[in-house]
Formats: C-alpha cells, structure tokens, sequence
C-alpha cells in the first residue's frame, strides 16, 4: 500500500503541474486575444470619414487570424521563398484597397510584468476551474480510498474489488469520451471537464494495477508492466483530444513504469526498447498537443534512462548502449528537424552567433555524446565502442549536410575522432616492428585524418560559404597527428616521424594551393593558417620542447601577420587561446624537471627561448595597431620578459631556478629587485591597458607584496648587519645596492603609482622607501670602511662613526633645500628631522670621547655648520613666491 500512496502522490503533482503548464499555456492565448480585440476597437474608432473607409477597417480587422502556438522544434525556413508563402496577405490587401489611417497617439502606461500577468491569470483561472480539477482529483481518491475500504472490511473478494475499481476508473474515462464527443460545454470550463474525469480514470486504473501487482500478487511482473505501459499510452493517445494534461499523465506514467514494475530479467536491451518505443509515442503526441513543456518531459525521461542504461552496462551491452544513443540523436533532433525521410534541410550559410545559438538541438547532443564519450573512455577498450565512435563520425557528418545549423558538428566529430585514438593509448609499440604506424589505431588515426580533410575539402568546394567546412579541411590532419604524436612511446617516433611529415608537408601544399583560389577571405585564412599549423608540428616533431613553445609563438606571429596582409576581421579569442598556452608552457617549465637540463645551441635554454618569445611577442603586437589584441600581445611579451629576469638572473647566479622554499641571501635581494621593478611596470602599464587594467592592477600588486615580504625575510633573517654574510669588495657596487638602495627607489615609484588607488596606502610605501633608504646609506658607509663582511659585531672606528654624521648632515641640508626649493613641507620637515638626528648623535655619541682642544674645536665647527644652515634656509624661504 506504501507503493500506491507514495504513486497517488506522484501522479497528484503531475496534474497539479499540469494544471500550471495548462494555466500558462491559457495566460499566453488570453493574453493574445486581448490584444486583438483591443487592435479591432483601435481601427474601428479611427475611421472617421464615411462608410467605405470603415469598411476598410472591418476588412482589416476580419483578417487578423487567432494566434497559433508552435513546438520548439518548428523548423525555419531553408529559403525567402519559403518564408514569402508564410507571411499573411491581408498586409498586401490593406495597402492597395484603403486609404492612409490616421492614429492618434496616447500616452504610454507602464505595462505591468510577465511574472504579474502570469499570476494574475493563475489566480482567474483557479478561481473559475478549480472545482473541476478538485473533482477530478477526488473522484480519483474515491476509487482507490473505495478498494482500500473494501479490503479492509473484507466485503469483497480481491478480484472483485480490483474489479469494481476498475469498473469505476474505465466508467469515468467513458464519461469523460462521452462528453468530448457530445461537444457539451460548461460556462467558463471549456474541455476541463472530460480532461478532469479522465485524469481520474486514468490515475485510479494505474494504482489499481500496481496494486493487484505488489499487495496482492495477481499480475506476475510481466503481466503488469504491459498493463501498465498500456494504460499509460492510452492515456497519452487520448490526450490528443483531451488536452496536455493527460499527454503529461501519459507521458510520467510510461517513463516512470519501469521504476514500479522490475520484472527481475536484467534485460537491459528490453528496457531500452521499451523507453525507444515510449518516446516515439510522446513524440507523436508532443507535436499534435503543441507544448513545449511535454517536449522537455519526453526528453528529460528518454535521457534521464539513457544515463541510467550507461551506469550499469557491462562489456556484453556496449553494442546496446552505444546504438541506442545513435538512435537517440536520429530521433530526439534529427527526425524532429528533418522528418522521417531525413530530406535535406537547408544548406545556407549561418554567422557563429547564430551557430551557437541553435535551440534545442546542440544541449540534446551534449546530453547525448559526452556521457557516452565519458563511458567510453572509462571503460576497457572494446572493438564495440570504436564502431560506436566511427558511426558517431560518420551519422553526425551526414547530418551536417542536411542542415546547415548543424555546421558546428563537425567539430564534435573531430573531438571524437581524437578520443578515439586516444582511446587506444595502452597499445604497444615494438620498435623493431617498422609498419605499426599503419596498425590498430595508428591505421584508424591517419585514415580519420585524410577522409576528414577531404571530407572538409569537398563540400568546402561545393558550399565555400560555410566556413566549417573550410576549418575541418584545413586542421584535422594537424589534430589527429599530434595527438597520435602525444601517445607514440619514445621508441616508435623515429619510424613514425618521416611519414608524419611527409603527410602534413603534402597536406600543406594542398592546403596552400587551395588558399590561392579562395572565394573568400576567410577561407583563405584558415586554409593558410592550417598549412602554417602542419609546418609548425614538423618542426614540432623534430625539435626539443622548448621548440615546441617557440613554434607556437612563432604561430601567432603568423596568423598576426596574415591577418593584416589579407585584412581578415578576424575574432580575437583563438590567438588569444593560442597565447595563453604559450604562456602557460612559458611559466612552468622552469620548475619542470624535464627543463633543468635543457640546452640550446650549447646555452641554457631560458637564456634563449624567453628573449625569442619576447620578440616573437612584440613583432606580432605590431601587426595589431589600434586594437586590443595589441595590449594582450604587448602583455604577453612583457610576461615573458618578466619570467626571464626572474629565472634567468637565478640560474646564473646559483645554477638552478628560485625554489621559494629555499631562497639564499642573493636569490633573495635578486627577486625582491626583480619582481618590485616588475610589479612597478605592470602598476604603470595598467593605466594604458583598456580592459585588461584590472589584470594589471592586481600582477602589480601581488609581485609588490612578494617583493615586500622577501625585503622583509632579509631584514629579519638574512640581514648582513647581523650575521656574517659576504656582500662584495667594492665600495657602492656591491650586493647592499641591490638589497636596500634599488628596492629604496623602486619603492619610491610604487608610492606615487599606488597614490591614485589608495593614499593612505602610498603614505605607508613611502615610510618604506624612506626606511629602505637609511638602512641602505648606512651599510654602504659602513662596507667602505669594513670591506666584505659588516655585521655589527666587528669594532667600529671613530672614523666611521664621524662619517654617518657627515654624510648625514649633507643629506638632511640637501632635502631641507630641496622641500623650501619645491615647496613641499613634508620635504622639509624630513630633512629638519635628519639634522636633528645627526645632531642628537654628535653629541651622544662622536664627541663623548673628545677632551680638550679638539672638543672645543668640534663644537666651534658644529655650532657655525648650523648657523649657516639656518642663515641660508631664511635666505630662501625669503625668495620663495608668497602663498
């Protein structure tokens, strides 16, 4: 009893929702109709001259026809003609026969929403059907609560009441035929009644079944599921008169039959047969009752199953799985479009956009394909699922050629294609074996190639409008190969390089000739662009990684250059694409341990491929005056150039690439350089970067904040005023310009650039800078006088400690006459404050130990230094402009 009530349940809510599709359905026509009568009063009341111009707007009037609602898959035109036969000629008949009708304008109202009509008319249409459907719903409830008694009380025998029940539900589905066919119509119900009373029958015969079939074992499994499947397509074919709700009643109950009724077979080709053949029904009654909301029910119950079908396959039931989902895409999109002869469509040229745009076809197909794509991959190799793959190619390039808004299939044959030859990737290679590039996929792979090129290359001669053609023409030779080149073990690349290349050298030329008698511009820029593909691969194949990247970048320069010779508008996502794989190649291979060892032309390969991916980078910005795509360029060249400073300066120094986790002192003062100088270019850079600013802003940033922790992680744990640590002989060029006085400078620069986004944050950086300063003019005084090594635990000689105070002196003078010179304030009080410091310390500290003559002589010397400092700050603040 669990199983019928959990089902009355179910089946409750399908005609509650059904009643909701219904309600929209009405809302729509309603709201149609209202609009017409309103168009009708509008022309009557603007005939104002005699009787023969208003009846001129009767004519008008008379010849606007009811709205007619169509399924989604109502298919578009394939040519004007066809769309001419469709327009309405009552257009035609108004302007030649009437005179020019005067409207008067009125002021616009704000028309209420979509969600606001729909409730409103929700709410109109309960309150005038609400009673039907209720009874509909009770006169159900009442057939199964009446069996339920009966049982209970043990008046009647099972058999008899399953009877009588079943009596009561077939008596309601024949009053609900009989009023249909009576044409008898209450006020405000339309055909609610019969629909309501047939729901009814229908939902008390179905619980009948199940439960003659789970409570009291009467119907073997067999026996009911066929009962059940019967009931089900009744209902369905009796919604063809009836109305959707019963197409709904019908539709759930079929697909929801095997969920109620296992018969214990694992027949899986059964249940697929079945799903087959109720699907087919729904479709049938989908394009008669003209709902769209049927034709998602029919889809998401043959899917739904399908999915299921593919989790529980074993290696007996590919062949099973696989052909129903061919089935599947003939019958869900390709019959539904093209009709059961499959006729051709239309083959016109379509823009992308409009490609893309395809409804419902392209999410049914994903739907289709990937999770059968995902089980096959998954699964263990089987001769099965590759005849599988290869009548997938073959239907979806068929189809193709019947509907030009099927164009885009042909890239998801390529993509399977692909998989198909990496399917196969656990096959061995025996080196000695010279023919196994024309074996097992390798033979499968190059055959894909050459019949998907001429495939491409035909058709694009016969419709040369239809650029697909021109793409799979121009790169499915590069695609299969490289991804036969992906999967061939070390060992078998030398017998298979020389037939590869010959294959895409030849597949060039054909390419290049057939770019030289293009009837567009497009097409010759793919077939040009796919001949510099197969090149590039060659040289691929022949070269090291490294030269792998570089024929990519080397690709975008060549595609930027042909784009500006032959003028081609172009979209800019696939260079795009193109560069950021470069880049991407670019910014891990130094921590790839394939690299570490890598030379070019005896040289490390970092110190050559980065400064070619700049160039490469920069020429082909240059191709792209104006644009965007020149910013992008000009970014990636700067990217690269980034990563070369940031490697290459390592390798050099400590012969391997920075490991963040295990930075020396000099890694460290060298990053912490590097990456502030980046971050500065890329805050700069930001301001002249259109949309990618933002992109800037924040590289820009996170490189400053790694620069400042590093200047940090020196200052606290690598700092060479505290542990012996070597920073160079030579007075000023050493290792402490490069850890305190460059970082000083450059973060003098993030202040003023970071000033626009924060100022606040710009005061904080130029503390820094000023803090980085000090430390800086402080060690390299202090490395003049003790060499190589500075920690503070070494003697400091009285004539070091004489030359801070000097230099110090000199230096807050020279910013006190800077600030009065630029009026700036804050200058001036920074070097008032440093000539206070510098005099706290001679007094502290230099002139502690002087006796005598000498102490006197000091003080004499410091006392005048001061009065003629503040003799000429008055000199001029007294020639500063007032205000």
């Amino acid at each position: 009893m669990d199983d019928v009530l959990g089902l009355i349940v179910i089946l409750s809510l399908v005609v509650v929702a059904g009643s909701i599709a219904g309600f929209i359905a009405l809302t729509q026509i309603s709201t149609l109709k209202q609009d017409i009568a309103m168009l009708k009063k509008q022309l009557r009341g603007v005939m104002v001259d005699n009787t023969g111009q208003h009846q001129v707007s009767l004519d008008i009037a008379a010849n606007i026809t009811e709205p007619h609602v169509d399924h989604p898959f109502t298919l578009e035109q394939s040519s004007q003609a066809e769309a001419t036969l469709h327009q309405q000629p009552s257009v035609k008949k108004y302007v030649n026969t009437g005179p020019t009708i005067i409207t008067t304008s009125r002021p616009k109202q704000a028309s209420p929403s979509v969600i606001d009509i729909f409730f409103s008319k929700l709410k109109t249409q309960f309150q005038e059907n609400w009673m039907t459907w209720i009874g509909g719903v009770a006169l159900a409830f009442g057939g199964i609560f009446l069996a339920k008694y009966s049982l209970e009380a043990g008046l009647l025998s099972p058999s008899l009441r399953l009877t009588l029940g079943g009596l009561f539900g077939v008596a309601l589905i024949a009053g609900a035929e009989y009023l249909h066919r009576k044409g008898i119509v209450f006020e405000g119900f339309n055909n609610y009644v019969p629909a309501a009373l047939a729901g009814g029958g229908f939902i008390s015969c179905f619980a009948l079944t199940l439960l003659a079939y789970s409570s009291y074992a009467m119907l073997s499994p067999t026996v009911a599921f066929v009962m059940l499947a019967l009931i089900a397509l009744a209902a369905s074919s009796m919604a063809l008169r009836l109305g959707p709700l019963l197409a709904v009643l019908g539709i759930v109950g079929a697909y929801s039959v095997p969920i109620w009724v296992n018969t214990g077979s694992g027949n899986l080709a059964a249940l697929l047969m079945y799903i087959g053949f109720i699907t087919f029904a729904a479709v049938l009654v989908a394009q008669k009752v003209k709902r769209n909301w049927l034709w998602y029910l029919l889809w998401a119950g043959h899917i739904g199953w399908y999915w299921v079908a593919l989790s529980v396959i074993n290696t007996q039931q590919y062949w099973i799985v696989g052909g129903f989902a061919l089935l599947s895409i003939i019958g869900l999109i390709a019959i539904a479009r093209l009709g059961l002869t499959l006729r051709l469509l239309e083959y016109r040229p379509h823009s992308l956009q409009r490609l893309l745009k395809l409804q419902p076809d392209h999410p049914l197909l994903l739907a289709i394909v990937i999770p059968l794509l995902l089980a096959i991959m998954t699964e263990a190799v089987s001769l099965q699922w590759q005849i599988v793959m290869v009548c997938l190619i073959v239907m979806l390039l068929f189809l193709v050629l019947q509907n030009s808004r099927w164009d885009l299939w042909q890239g998801v044959a390529l993509v399977v294609a692909m998989l198909l030859v990496l399917s196969q990737q656990r096959y061995s290679v025996d080196s000695n074996d010279h023919l196994f590039v024309f074996r097992e996929m390798y033979g499968v792979g190059l055959l894909l190639a050459v019949g998907l090129c001429l495939y491409g290359l035909y058709f694009g001669a016969r419709y040369y409008k239809r650029l697909t053609f021109h793409l799979v023409a121009a790169f499915s030779v590069f695609a299969l190969i490289a991804t036969l080149y992906t999967i061939t073990p070390e060992q078998g690349l030398g017998v298979a390089y020389p037939l590869w290349t010959v294959l895409l050298l030849v597949t060039s030329g054909v390419l290049i000739k057939r770019a030289q008698t293009a009837h567009t511009q497009w097409q010759q820029f793919s077939y040009w662009v796919g001949a510099n593909a197969n090149i590039t691969l060659c040289l691929t194949m022949l070269l090291a990684d490294s030269g792998l990247t570089l024929a990519l970048a080397a690709q975008v320069l060549v595609i930027s250059y042909l784009v500006k010779r032959h003028d081609v508008p172009m979209p800019y996502w696939p260079i795009k694409v193109l560069v950021a794989v470069v880049l991407a190649r670019l910014t891990f291979a130094p921590w790839t341990a394939h690299y570490f060892d890598l030379t070019i032309f005896s040289m490390h390969w970092s110190a050559i491929v980065y400064p070619s991916a700049v160039g490469l980078f920069w020429f082909a910005a240059k191709q792209w005056q104006q644009t965007d795509m020149k910013i992008w360029l000009e970014g990636a060249a700067l990217h690269c150039l980034a990563l070369f400073i940031t490697t290459e300066t390592s390798y050099q120094l400590v012969g391997h690439y920075p490991q963040l986790t295990s930075l020396s002192f000099y890694e460290q003062v060298l990053l912490s350089c590097n990456w502030l100088a980046l971050g500065c270019v890329y805050l700069h850079r930001s301001h002249s970067a259109g949309q990618l600013g933002k992109l800037y802003r924040i590289a820009g940033l996170a490189l400053a904040g790694l620069a400042g922790l590093l200047l940090i992680s020196t200052a606290l744990y690598e700092n060479p005023l505290f542990i012996r640590l070597y920073v160079g002989e030579i007075p000023l060029f050493n290792w402490l310009l490069l850890t305190w006085l460059v970082p000083s400078m450059l973060t003098l620069w993030l202040a003023k650039l970071v000033k626009p986004l924060n100022a606040k944050f710009s005061q904080i950086v130029m503390g820094a800078s000023g803090l980085l300063a000090v430390l800086a003019i402080n060690t390299l005084i202090r490395q003049y006088w003790q060499g190589g090594f500075i920690y503070l635990d070494k003697a400091t000689s009285d004539a070091e400690l004489y030359s801070y105070s000097i230099i110090w002196l000199l230096l807050g003078a020279l910013v006190v006459i800077t600030g009065h010179l630029k009026q700036q304030l804050l200058l001036q009080k920074v070097g008032l404050g440093i000539l206070g410091a510098v005099i706290v310390k001679v007094f502290l500290i230099d002139m502690a130990s002087l006796t005598g003559l000498l102490k006197a002589v000091s003080f004499i010397g410091l006392g005048l230094s001061l009065v003629g400092l503040s003799w000429l700050f008055q000199k001029l603040r007294s020639k500063a402009p007032a205000g």
